[in-house]
């Protein structure tokens, strides 16, 4: 680990349910949720065809396969954007069933203010209409639209993770086996406590915000300055101070590819990360256009949770991994 920047409070536990940032155009907002809406009655996602980001593309059912096109941030302002900067809009006339629902850009108006309910509907902001796909269908490209609540399943969706009262979707399947002398002594036995506790915490937030599969070998290393992870997916930690949710989560990416792929160093230059993926997707969780990602041999930041001083809440797990997955795709994993 290495030191990159200073954050202002201690590491907190996990949260199951937990949140994000994203940049909208007006006006920026933080998120509560990021993830797929998925139709109770199809089991496919909201889905933009074509992953288009033209104005006016008009919203569908379609198998969920966990592209950039069927997955939506919930913000504070009651955005439901895509592509970090498309909003989901009812379109002109939006106040009447029937009204087609669009991706558009954010403008901040009620059209593209949305609530998602603990009965598992969608209603617009302006209207009080449901999501509903149209003729109550339920097969791929079915048209989305707004139509009367009527409580039918049709109208009911799985809302992204981070939404309140939604629970983990836990779609990863990362595990850890924690090695164990036969016969350990009174500081392995309190080690082992410590790193089961901290890995524990990291692979759930891994598997309830990814789909990443790995199983990693993890080790207590006296011998270790602090702690390490190699791609080959072996986790060893050396001092207590490691032996946290912010470190655990840390070295689980060095497993997963950050600093230890072989197309990381190509992707570093002068310091900052070159890949659009990772760039475009920090500045949606930051909401700053500008924003830049640093990086070097191993490490990136902001995000990269290279100290556990820099978790000020347990938004920045989900930040997190949200960096880890776009990092990938920038390594074409």
């Amino acid at each position: 680990m290495k030191r990159r920047y200073r954050a202002v409070l201690a590491t907190l536990g996990l949260a199951c349910v937990i949140g994000a940032g994203i940049a909208v155009a007006a006006p920026a907002s933080a998120a509560t949720a990021h993830g797929s809406l998925r139709g109770a009655a199809s089991n496919r996602c909201l889905d933009v065809p074509g992953s288009t980001a033209a104005n006016g593309a008009q919203v569908t059912l379609w198998d969920c396969a966990g592209g950039d096109n069927q997955v939506w941030t919930y913000t504070t302002s009651k955005q439901l954007l895509v592509y970090g900067g498309k909003c989901l809009d009812a379109l002109l006339p939006n106040n009447a069933p029937g009204t087609k629902v669009a991706i558009w850009d954010c403008n901040g108006q009620a059209n593209q203010q949305w609530n998602i309910n603990s009965n598992g509907t969608v209603t617009n902001a302006q209207s009080g209409l449901c999501l509903d796909p149209s003729d109550n269908g339920t097969a791929n490209g079915t048209p989305i639209q707004l139509w009367t609540c009527t409580g039918l399943t049709n109208q009911r969706w799985t809302a992204p993770a981070g939404t309140p009262g939604a629970p983990c979707r836990a779609t990863g399947g990362i595990t850890y086996t924690l090695e164990r002398a036969a016969a350990p002594t009174a500081d392995q036995t309190d080690a082992y406590n410590r790193i089961s506790a901290a890995m524990t915490k990291a692979v759930a937030a891994y598997n309830c915000y990814t789909s990443l599969t790995k199983a990693l070998r993890v080790q207590y290393n006296p011998g270790v300055p602090t702690a390490d992870g190699n791609y080959n997916g072996t986790i060893r930690f050396g001092s207590r101070a490691s032996m946290v949710q912010a470190t655990a989560t840390h070295e689980t990416a060095h497993t997963l590819g950050v600093g230890t792929y072989p197309g990381w160093a190509s992707r570093v230059s002068g310091g900052r990360w070159t890949g659009g993926n990772a760039i475009n997707e920090l500045r949606a969780i930051t909401g700053d256009g500008s924003a830049v990602l640093y990086a070097d041999g191993s490490h990136f930041w902001p995000n990269g949770l290279n100290q556990p001083s820099e978790v000020r809440s347990p938004d920045d797990y989900v930040n997190h991994t949200r960096m880890v997955l776009a990092l990938r795709r920038d390594m074409g994993l």
